[in-house]
């Protein structure tokens, strides 16, 4: 409920469209609207629509300005996480070791240097890998042979840092358990049915074999996430896993970046050194932005246009999808083509990693992400109430409803365009991928992006060595 005003007050909300007029006598109120009446009962900071401008007004009082407060404490307390993470012994310790082996490398190997360091070795993590999915194999022996194990997420696209998880895709085809009468109880429902009997079955299966096993440790399940997982710790590894089993699309996500990844070696480096960069200034973990929402963001900045070129670096989606055979999961078709010659990623050999790095950090740092859908489907912004009032006119992302829908016989999921960020899943174009993004996560990485920014300039004559120990040891700090 709204206070008292005086017999004639005027009352500024930021954040809805126009400017609102209340004047309150005893119980009575009327309210004078600047444009149209339906203009003022959508938030302008988050585009939600409401049914009364009351309803508005609440929301806005509620969710937008009550909480500035609380976000200002939030943002300091991430710019302090930061700087007490870097000033620990061990990545005092840490920045030591890189400083030293950069100045003994050769020039022109100073990432390389930084990721031998700070990155896993993707040949060890395999050789790994096959270990964890020895134990799985002979811990799940319940589900026989209908059993598939696959890896997905960095160790594939060969992202991975020193302290990374394993994420693991369990498959399971068909499956004959022992029901608690003894009689045999076989599971054959259509696979990845959203919310199936024959996922809880399985989930819980893998749960409670993991939790009896000797080779696992740690076994807790996440139930409320997205898509409900299993974490755990491999003992003998002493790496942490998280095991879905309900849900393919990550495999078809990391196949796509792992291409990605493999076209060139300066897109690999670029993106490499931006997950060390954002897990150093805590954006990864602390700021709720996730690795692979980073990720993405990277791509999405490599799919604008080159000055001076007539085409971007990486295709938008749409484009390196056409003329190929669907590769339908779940309703959403994941096939894409990079090999191809008008598909190649096209990347001119006088740009090198650091200006990828110094464009990403520009790019975001002069863009008002709040304002936008960031969608690398179509390889472009879209302004949030043209999302929402439909004005982009975005055929696939309502055809994809429409299949999504059919696969799993209910209402697809909409984008969450209530969101403080806004940024779609290159293939599965009803996902927001920054969903869990507020508003001091965003001011804060904006803030980490200018003072990026702000080292490359004052260090503009500095050796590359030099430059990147700073960009990744030195933090924002807040004023």
């Amino acid at each position: 409920r709204l206070t008292k005003f005086s017999s004639f007050d005027f009352c500024l909300f930021p954040h809805l469209t126009g400017l609102v007029y209340i004047n309150r006598s005893g119980e009575n109120a009327s309210v004078i609207k600047h444009h149209s009446s339906a203009m003022n009962r959508r938030c302008h900071a988050c585009c939600k629509t409401f049914e009364t401008l009351q309803e508005c007004l609440k929301h806005d009082l509620l969710e937008h300005s009550l909480q500035n407060k609380k976000m200002n404490c939030s943002f300091n307390n991430l710019c302090k996480a930061a700087l007490k993470f870097l000033t620990t012994p061990e990545k005092l310790e840490e920045r030591a070791k890189v400083r030293e082996c950069l100045n003994h490398c050769n020039a022109g190997d100073e990432l390389l240097t930084i990721f031998q360091i700070l990155c896993m070795n993707n040949n060890n993590l395999e050789l790994q890998f096959e270990r964890i999915k020895s134990c799985l194999h002979s811990g799940l022996k319940v589900f026989e042979t209908q059993l598939e194990i696959h890896a997905f997420g960095s160790i594939v696209s060969k992202l991975a840092l020193r302290d990374c998880d394993i994420d693991v895709y369990l498959d399971v085809k068909e499956i004959q358990l022992q029901e608690a009468n003894g009689t045999s109880g076989k599971l054959n429902s259509p696979p990845f049915m959203r919310n199936s009997s024959k996922h809880d079955t399985i989930f819980n299966t893998v749960y409670r074999i993991l939790r009896e096993s000797e080779n696992f440790s740690q076994v807790r399940p996440i139930r409320s996430a997205r898509v409900p997982i299993i974490k755990c710790k491999h003992n003998s590894t002493g790496f942490s896993i998280d095991i879905n089993v309900s849900c393919p699309n990550s495999l078809e996500n990391t196949r796509f970046l792992q291409a990605i990844v493999e076209s060139d070696d300066r897109i690999h480096s670029m993106l490499l050194f931006l997950k060390i960069w954002a897990k150093h200034m805590q954006i990864i973990n602390r700021a709720n932005v996730t690795s692979y929402c980073l990720i993405i963001l990277a791509v999405f900045y490599l799919q604008q246009p080159l000055q001076g070129h007539d085409r971007s670096i990486i295709l938008p989606v749409q484009r390196i999808q056409q003329n190929l055979c669907a590769r339908m999961v779940q309703g959403i078709n994941y096939s894409f083509d990079i090999e191809c010659e008008e598909n190649r990623v096209y990347l001119p050999a006088s740009i090198t990693t650091l200006d990828l790095i110094k464009g990403f950090f520009n790019f975001y740092k002069n863009l008002n992400i709040s304002e936008y859908v960031l969608s690398p489907y179509l390889g472009v912004n879209i302004l949030r109430k043209d999302f929402v009032d439909d004005k982009c006119a975005f055929l696939a992302y309502h055809n994809q409803l429409i299949t999504v829908s059919q696969y799993f016989g209910d209402d697809a999921q909409q984008f969450e365009i209530d969101r403080c960020v806004c940024i779609q899943d290159p293939f599965n174009l009803s996902h927001n991928i920054a969903r869990s993004m507020v508003r001091n996560n965003k001011e804060y990485f904006h803030c980490c992006l200018a003072y990026a920014c702000t080292i490359c300039e004052e260090n503009n004559n500095a050796s590359a060595r030099e430059l990147y120990e700073k960009l990744l040891y030195d933090p924002y700090k807040s004023k």
